[in-house]
């Protein structure tokens, strides 16, 4: 663990019992190559352990720089491995002189239980729901700990509701203006700057690899 991170890594397991197993803490050392998490509490919410990698979404911020703006980046949409949502946050911990971060904490609140009362609370008083602003649809989704293939084939299944697809069809049947709509979606998400992603989605969709980076620069 690079050494400014340590003071953070020591506060991991206090702040996880501290805030309860409804909440995870995880520390990502960004100076490794891996840009591996090195210290977690409560990882049963999102699966993982010591040693995993950044998630698709945390690589977005980092690519689009917004530690350059931010020093955190608060109620942003994740979900579970099991599907369960979380209310997420991160902190990019910098050091004086660097511009890139050296570290990411992140911050995970499974509240998917509050969500289930506070929508049954609010039929019973006949109260009209509506959406929180950082959960809108059109906020980026993060899927933590899932294996890519997991993540691949839930994007997939977002973006054939979208398209009003019935589930019965199958992903590699679609017309070719219907997987370059697949791709298009895939590439919103980060999904590509994931490695194994070109491979996995043209195995999907039953197209070279070749055919998928076209379908990329149609966009």
């Amino acid at each position: 663990m690079y050494k400014l991170l340590e003071p953070y890594g020591a506060i991991v397991k206090f702040l996880g019992e501290a805030l309860g197993d409804n909440v995870e803490i995880a520390l990502h050392d960004l100076t490794t190559p891996d840009q591996e998490v090195v210290a977690i509490a409560n990882g049963q919410i999102s699966g993982r352990s010591v040693g995993a990698k950044l998630s698709n979404l945390s690589i977005h911020y980092l690519e689009t720089k917004q530690y350059l703006k931010h020093d955190y980046v608060l109620n942003y949409k994740t979900a579970g491995p099991d599907g369960k949502l979380l209310k997420s946050a991160t902190y990019f911990i910098k050091e004086p002189g660097k511009e890139y971060p050296v570290g990411m904490l992140c911050i995970n609140v499974n509240i998917s239980d509050l969500e289930y009362i506070t929508s049954t609370l609010n039929k019973i008083l006949g109260i009209k729901e509506t959406d929180q602003v950082e959960f809108k649809k059109d906020n980026p989704i993060e899927i933590l700990s899932s294996p890519l293939d997991e993540m691949v084939d839930q994007y997939i299944k977002e973006c054939l509701q979208e398209m009003g697809v019935p589930s019965y069809v199958l992903v590699e049947r679609l017309k070719v203006d219907e997987k370059i709509r697949v791709v298009k979606y895939l590439q919103s998400k980060g999904t590509f700057k994931v490695k194994g992603a070109i491979a996995l989605v043209a195995e999907k969709l039953d197209v070279s690899e070749p055919t998928i980076y076209r379908y990329l620069k149609k966009m």
